[in-house]
């Protein structure tokens, strides 16, 4: 199937929007790009929003499969839906070329909603950097863009906490000073993202605060105090996180097996299997990925035989 006849088949009704259609989008040449981008505009609206949802759907699905070059058309379109799903979509995306297009978003964009989701898509280059993946200037026009949205006067405060997210895993006293305040702060949404920052930062600076927003009664803010722990991977909060396995939501209580799984260790491996056997499926699943991904963490070469 060409791109013409795709966007033929689509630009009725959709009923055209089969797997197999939909795979011709993936890895687009130069000159297809071309020929969609054109095209792409004149389906109906219902159409583009429900073809980026297929797409991201598919993705999931489907690692080999990629769209980028269709979000990336996506994320200037006119409909709000479609720019929000199209920049939800390269959320995964490491081609460095879609930074300046996602900061635009943030910086332009009307709807709050697509310069929120903008904001997150950062948060994989913001990772890269901390990976050594990302060069410096990139990370420079990053950490600017997501730090004048968090000082911007009216901003919306969804966009300020994905913001604040995306700048958790970069290292700065600046940065440290957005997550603190977020955290003191009185707008309890603004503290559930500052704890989420603190476990994506790996530093254990904040590890004193984590162990005591375990203990919280709000449930939202004990969840990410709970994946927080986890990524910051330090065995003393081991007994703490075991504390969490009796948790009455069942969110929070899958969070803390998994940040057992994380970090590890003969402690964490006990505890977990002591989980094994609770009738439950969703759990059970949960604990074995756990000891699965301790297994691969004490042997990743599979070395360790039974005898």
């Amino acid at each position: 199937m060409s791109i013409e006849d795709f966007l033929n088949q689509v630009s009725g009704d959709g009923e055209g929007l089969t797997y197999s259609a939909l795979s011709i989008l993936s890895g687009l040449s130069l000159s297809d790009r071309v020929e969609f981008k054109i095209g792409w505009p004149e389906i109906n609206v219902e159409i583009r929003r429900l073809v980026i949802t297929k797409l991201i759907e598919l993705c999931d699905d489907n690692v080999g499969l990629d769209f980028t070059a269709v979000f990336i058309i996506g994320i200037d379109d006119y409909d709000d839906d479609v720019r929000e799903q199209a920049a939800k979509g390269l959320w995964e995306c490491e081609d460095r070329s879609i930074v300046r297009p996602l900061l635009d978003l943030v910086k332009n964009d009307p709807s709050p909603n697509v310069r929120a989701v903008a904001c997150t898509s950062l948060g994989r280059f913001t990772a890269m950097f901390q990976d050594g993946k990302l060069n410096i200037r990139d990370e420079e026009r990053i950490r600017k863009i997501l730090i004048d949205v968090i000082d911007r006067p009216g901003e919306e405060l969804e966009v300020r906490r994905r913001a604040i997210e995306s700048l958790g895993r970069i290292s700065s006293y600046e940065v440290e000073d957005i997550i603190r305040d977020a955290y003191e702060s009185e707008i309890p949404e603004l503290k559930q993202s500052s704890i989420y920052a603190m476990g994506q930062s790996s530093n254990v600076m904040w590890l004193s605060i984590v162990l005591q927003e375990m203990e919280t009664d709000v449930p939202s803010i004990r969840y990410e105090a709970v994946i927080a722990a986890g990524l910051l991977g330090d065995e003393t909060t081991v007994p703490y996180l075991i504390s969490i396995l009796d948790d009455y939501e069942i969110d929070v209580l899958i969070a803390a097996i998994s940040s057992l799984g994380l970090i590890g260790g003969e402690l964490a491996g006990r505890a977990l299997q002591k989980c094994l056997g609770s009738g439950d499926d969703v759990i059970e699943e949960a604990v074995n990925e756990a000891l699965q991904q301790i297994e691969f963490y004490n042997d990743p070469m599979g070395t360790t035989f039974e005898v």
